[in-house]
């Protein structure tokens, strides 16, 4: 028979082997959950930096000439404010300030809330709405209609009326987004696949506008140009996070109305 140490020593080391086990399980499983996490968010990071590079070597026809118009000549970035806050400070200096010596061929039509549908068929975002005019100063406000789809940003142009149109939305983690891919919330988290020359749809007041994009680039959290108006051409400037729902850059899709 075992004696009473024996038997004491046998179940202390059965106890630091099941610790040791337990420990083993934890650290794996930690591991496991921070990866699944951690690689989806390297991988979008590396597909933008790969994308940026694709895009900045593509042959576009427009690129230098939008290049000059985007120039922000009245660019002033307070890190108090959020992003939406600064955007709605440069709008009301942009148009307290010439149109570069044009005049202006859009209307500002604030008063406008019917609703607006956006369809990109090449990379799958199909009837999503969009709401116009929306206070895009308060997180509260703008996210409420987010959750539906994608925002018009109050102080644009709508949609048809001239200038550049800005839209916005939010994107997700790959983790999250491939198994939500059509989540009205996330919706433009497809705009990372967009390539020049795609096709916009947007419907609205019962007409179909149809948009070619033109460029596709990743910018800084305080580049404004997305609010930049051309009295010479009609286009809308799509925006969402960037790495996708990781929010440090944008990225931006800028596409002109078909005639």
């Amino acid at each position: 028979m075992k004696s009473k140490w024996n038997i004491q020593i046998e179940n202390e080391t059965k106890l630091k082997r099941t610790k040791t086990i337990i420990s083993v399980v934890l650290a794996v499983s930690g591991l496991i959950i921070i990866a699944s996490q951690s690689i989806p968010l390297l991988k979008s990071y590396i597909d933008g930096v790969i994308t940026q590079t694709r895009e900045d070597v593509k042959v576009n026809p427009v690129s230098e000439e939008y290049k000059t118009y985007i120039e922000n000549e009245f660019a002033f970035y307070d890190p108090g404010k959020n992003y939406f806050e600064n955007l709605a400070h440069e709008l009301v200096l942009g148009a307290s300030s010439s149109s570069k010596g044009s005049a202006k061929h859009y209307v500002i039509d604030t008063s406008y809330s019917k609703p607006m549908y956006i369809t990109i068929s090449s990379i799958e975002i199909n009837h999503i709405l969009i709401t116009p005019n929306v206070e895009s100063t308060n997180a509260d406000v703008y996210n409420s209609y987010l959750k539906k789809g994608i925002a018009h940003f109050k102080g644009t142009p709508i949609p048809g009326d001239g200038g550049n149109s800005f839209l916005y939305g939010h994107s997700a983690v790959e983790s999250f987004f491939s198994s939500h891919k059509n989540y009205p919330e996330t919706i433009f988290s497809k705009l990372s696949n967009i390539e020049i020359g795609d096709i916009v749809e947007i419907e609205k007041d019962g007409s179909t506008l149809k948009y070619v994009v033109r460029t596709k680039k990743i910018v800084e959290a305080d580049d404004f140009s997305v609010l930049d108006q051309n009295a010479n051409k009609e286009s809308i400037t799509m925006m969402t996070c960037w790495p996708l729902g990781i929010g440090t850059k944008r990225l931006v899709v800028y596409a002109e109305r078909k005639s």
